[in-house]
């Protein structure tokens, strides 16, 4: 599961040794994340900055610049400047609760709140599970991967079983198309790949009926495109569900489907690495399976073009 965190500026950002120590701990694949809280987060942890030698603040800069898209989500939560930072945090921690606040000083003792010395992994608040099971609903499946999604510029759904025909299917489509709709889905390219077989329409049909079948799926200005992949023969499997985008990736162990909730579906986080690699394997040029053309570009009046 995917956790927020708010942490103090001032707290990650006066103290280079800080900084490495709590930077570290945080990323999609590490589950942990950064709530950019307020929206002017890395602004006043680069003035927080100021007194670190030279080349320690050159390399905070890269390394924050890095963290925007690996290790901090947009919080959307309001600020209130006359009140300092951890004054907002415990405000908003009573209303939109982060999962814990880290800080300077926790004056008051609140359980809610951490020092940078209690932010060892052991620590009950830092502890994140890397697997989890989430009730096989569209819009709970969506919720489990919405960090990701309103976070990501690419999102791939990897599931040999992907039908855009089956409402199963298109239930979860839509529900995390809201997502990123919702989030300015401005320059977000979405992907579906899933295994071609002889049962499978081919692209004649999907060009006909795609309209009817994803009407009122795909948000106004948005697309999906259509990938079809056929095993080589002695080649890799075609297997394995994925959520891949560039910030990060989950496993959806049984898929993408939404078959109810008296069934669950193990989720679990990837490595970056991992990610990159499946990513590549993905890529219109790949060569571990074969495309089965043409790739098929959906939009949401319902335009289907060959692309």
């Amino acid at each position: 599961m995917l956790l927020e965190y708010a942490v103090e500026p001032e707290a990650i950002g006066s103290s280079w040794q800080n900084f490495r120590y709590l930077i570290e701990k945080f990323g999609f694949d590490r589950g942990r994340l950064i709530s950019q809280f307020p929206k002017s987060w890395f602004r006043m942890v680069y003035e927080a900055s100021e007194g670190l030698k030279e080349v320690e603040r050159k390399r905070l800069t890269e390394i924050l610049n890095d963290a925007k898209r690996s290790k901090v989500i947009r919080s959307g939560r309001p600020y209130d400047p006359p009140s300092n930072w951890l004054q907002n945090a415990l405000k908003q921690q009573a209303i939109d609760p982060f999962h814990a606040i880290i800080a300077n000083a926790n004056p008051d003792g609140l359980a809610s709140i951490l020092v940078a010395d209690d932010t060892d992994e052991t620590n009950p608040l830092m502890v994140a599970q890397t697997t989890w099971e989430v009730e096989r609903v569209g819009t709970t499946l969506a919720a489990a991967m919405g960090p990701l999604l309103r976070s990501a510029k690419d999102v791939l759904f990897i599931d040999r079983y992907f039908d855009i025909s089956e409402k199963k299917y298109t239930e979860t489509l839509k529900a995390c198309l809201d997502v990123l709709h919702g989030n300015g889905s401005d320059g977000v390219r979405c992907e579906i790949h899933y295994c071609d077989h002889s049962s499978r329409p081919d692209a004649a049909y999907i060009e006909n009926h795609a309209p009817k079948w994803l009407a009122g799926v795909i948000p106004d200005g948005m697309s999906i495109t259509l990938f079809a992949w056929k095993e080589k023969n002695g080649g890799e499997d075609f297997h394995a569900r994925y959520l891949l985008t560039d910030v990060g990736g989950l496993t959806v162990d049984s898929g993408f489907s939404a078959d109810g909730v008296h069934q669950q579906v193990p989720m679990g986080l990837l490595g970056s690495e991992f990610v990159q690699t499946k990513l590549k394997a993905f890529a219109r040029t790949s060569t571990l399976y074969d495309l089965v053309g043409p790739v098929l570009e959906i939009s949401s009046d319902g335009t289907v073009r060959r692309i």
